[in-house]
């Protein structure tokens, strides 16, 4: 099924920020397989975090958002 109105986000920018106990790979390769479908472009790495939340992965995240942000800035 064609569905036209994707078309209209064909090129946003997209970030990914994954949070698992033991393994976060399945997640993110189902997310990249919807997003490569729906052709946006991955600002940088995904953000995968196994296991607990610590100051620097909660650093990672600021850095992720401000790079998120910043894209639509320019946008």
């Amino acid at each position: 099924m064609y569905y036209p109105c994707l078309d209209a986000t064909v090129g946003r920018p997209y970030a990914l920020y994954i949070h698992g106990n033991s393994d976060t790979t399945g997640a993110v390769r189902g997310v990249e397989t919807i997003v490569t479908g729906l052709r946006w472009k991955r600002l940088r790495e995904p953000l995968s975090i196994v296991g607990e939340v610590d100051a620097a992965a909660r650093e990672a995240c600021w850095e992720l958002g401000a790079t998120a942000a910043a894209s639509l800035m320019d946008g």
